[in-house]
């Protein structure tokens, strides 16, 4: 397992950077993740007057939810020995995290870009930017609302609590930060029904979440090293 707990640890360390590269990047250049909210024309605008490192932000961000899919299949298999039915399920809920992230991200990376073209072209009509507008409230609404945030939170969320229980027994502070910030992150499931303060929950909890997957994947870097030294005798 100790090539399993070095890829773990690599994993855990570059996807949280790339996310929080991203995430850093967008907040300064786009209002992320306010920018979400406002009315579709500004946001089509604001897109099509940034630059190149917009779309690399948006493209970080969707890498960050790929390697979601290697990082959680290395954890689970690093964790196997300590309990093979929460390590699997462990895999396949982090898989789904990864996935439905992706899927959410991608259209800021494929479709607005086109999106945001064809509303302030000088040349389009009125229909065409009718037409831009409903397409990119109805993809935010169902790839982003609905795939990439309610969906990604859950699985994330659960993802972070399996993780939290294998781990609980070695490190009881990790495991217990992650219990925490696993619920910080599922409550931003509840911001479509109304409920208040849980985005600014949510965003203070995936950030925490990520600097708590990065100290994970530290000490699964230490370990596999100290596991590979040879003993003395």
């Amino acid at each position: 397992m100790t090539s399993a707990r070095r890829a773990a640890g690599a994993l855990l360390i570059i996807v949280p950077l790339v996310f929080t590269a991203g995430f850093t990047g967008l907040q300064m250049t786009f209002d992320y993740p306010d920018i979400l909210r406002q009315p579709a024309g500004e946001v089509l605008t604001r897109f099509a007057q940034a630059g190149w490192n917009l779309h690399a932000y948006w493209y970080a961000m969707m890498a960050a939810a790929v390697g979601m899919i290697p990082a959680s299949v290395a954890t689970g298999l690093a964790l196997w020995k300590r309990d093979n039915l929460l390590a699997s399920l462990s895999i396949a809920f982090g898989t789904v995290a990864g996935l439905v992230q992706a899927f959410g991200l991608i259209r800021w990376v494929i479709l607005t870009p086109a999106l945001a073209a064809t509303y302030v072209n000088p040349g389009a009509t009125e229909a065409q930017q009718a037409m831009s507008v409903a397409l990119f409230d109805a993809t935010n609404l169902y790839l982003g609302v609905g795939v990439g945030e309610h969906l990604g939170y859950l699985f994330t969320g659960v993802w972070t609590l399996l993780v939290s229980a294998l781990i609980f027994g070695e490190r009881r502070i990790l495991g217990t930060s992650g219990v925490v910030l696993s619920f910080g992150v599922m409550a931003g499931m509840l911001e479509p029904f109304g409920v208040a303060m849980t985005a600014d929950i949510n965003a203070i909890a995936f950030s925490l979440w990520a600097l708590w997957a990065l100290v994970l994947g530290v000490m699964m870097l230490l370990k596999s090293r100290a596991v590979a030294s040879p003993q003395p005798a």
